[in-house]
This record gives C-alpha cells, structure tokens and sequence, in this order.
C-alpha cells in the first residue's frame, strides 16, 4: 500500500490540496515547524498578565505555543545582551537568560529591558478550546470532551466570577493550592486550580489540546485514500 508521505512526495496535482487538507497544511505550519522571531520587542511587549510581573513575555499565537527555544540573541536593552541562556520550561529567568513560560510564551527579564532579540523556538503543535467553566471549592475540573483530547497547556486563565476576578498567573502543572492571583493545572492536565483566598466561581480557560485526528506522524504513515 502507498502512504500518505509516498501520495504527498508525489505531489499529484489532482489529489495534492485534498492532502494538506488532510494533514491540516497551515497548523502544520505555524504550529510543527521552529519558527524564528527577529527583532523582537521584548520590553514593548511587556506582560499581559499570564506570567509573573517581573517578567516580560513575547506573545505568542494561540496555535503556536512554544515547546522550547533552540537559540536566542539579543541585540539591545539594559543588560543581559548578547547570545542569551535558555533555562528550563517554567524556570523564572534571571538577567540574559530566556524561558518558555508556564503558558507557552517566551519570558525574559523585564529589568532587562531588552529591546530587540531574535528567538528560534519548536512550537506546540494542538487546537485550542477557549470557554467558561465552573469553579468548585477553588477547583475547575475540566470535562471529559475536553480531557480526552489530551490538554498540553493552560494558556489563559481569567475569573469571571468570584472574590477576586480577572487575569491569573499561569504556574506549572503541578499539586496544590496556588497563591492569590495565580492558577495552575494538575499534573494530569485534568484540573485547574485557583487560589482559595479568590474564592473564584465561575473562570474562562484557553487551553491547547493535542491536534488528534491531524497527528502529522499519524496521518503520514497511514495508508493512503488519496495517491
């Protein structure tokens, strides 16, 4: 049997739009491939609240999240200039360092100011679910239509209702209770919890989920309909 590589290396003129219909061309694009930022505004860009405040974030979009950074250079800014030190995912960066924050952006120092940087980085490749949930004893849990596409980030996190509202700061998945203001997922990816001291009722979440049925490897290796 031909595969969907063997049909894509072919390129058949006939068949060749319905397969990157197939593998979802243009998420592949933005979301599986690394991507390069140049010239980047890290201090303009500021914090839009997902992240600690003592950081800055580069926006990302929804649908490309980063995994992790392969390089980084800065160019301009207070300090921490020159070619940049990528530290752990969720690990808060301290002057010429760089990370994946919690909520897949990329987070520099603020003191830093940096001002131009480029960046490569491997996104995350998923769709993103973006809705309004009730909130339980500080706890949201997520249904099943949502779990059983496998979450891989909590990249927003806004009380809607509840002592305290608006924007949280994403943590890491991990256990317990986090501080006020912040949220995090569990380990599982199944839950999200918030502070108690917000006694938070009701909160939007954006989360990206795994691609499913347009799992690049999947899809390629899979006989072909399409030759």
């Amino acid at each position: 049997m031909t595969t969907n590589r063997e049909a894509a290396n072919r390129s058949n003129t006939n068949t060749i739009s319905d397969l990157f219909r197939k593998i979802g061309l243009g998420d592949l694009l933005l979301g599986q491939m690394p991507q390069a930022l140049r010239a980047q505004d890290a201090d303009a860009a500021g914090n839009a609240g997902y992240n600690l405040a003592t950081l800055d974030a580069l926006p990302l979009p929804d649908h490309a999240k980063a995994a992790s950074i392969l390089r980084a250079t800065a160019r301009a800014g207070t300090a921490g200039t020159g070619e940049m030190t990528v530290v752990a995912y969720g690990v808060t960066p301290a002057s010429g360092e760089i990370a994946v924050g919690p909520n897949g952006d990329i987070v520099l120092l603020a003191a830093d100011a940096i001002t131009d940087v480029d960046v490569i980085y491997v996104p995350e490749r998923g769709k993103v679910i973006d809705s309004v949930f009730p909130v339980v004893t500080n706890v949201l849990t997520l249904p099943a239509s949502v779990t059983d596409r496998s979450v891989v980030l909590l990249e927003e996190a806004e009380a809607v209702e509840g002592t305290s509202t608006g924007t949280k700061i994403v943590l890491i998945p991990g256990a317990g209770a986090p501080a006020a203001g912040q949220a995090r997922l569990d380990v599982a990816k199944a839950t999200v919890t918030f502070a108690a001291a917000d006694a938070v009722t009701r909160a939007r979440v954006k989360l990206l989920v795994a691609a499913g049925d347009e799992d690049l490897q999947a899809v390629l290796t899979a006989d072909a309909d399409l030759i």
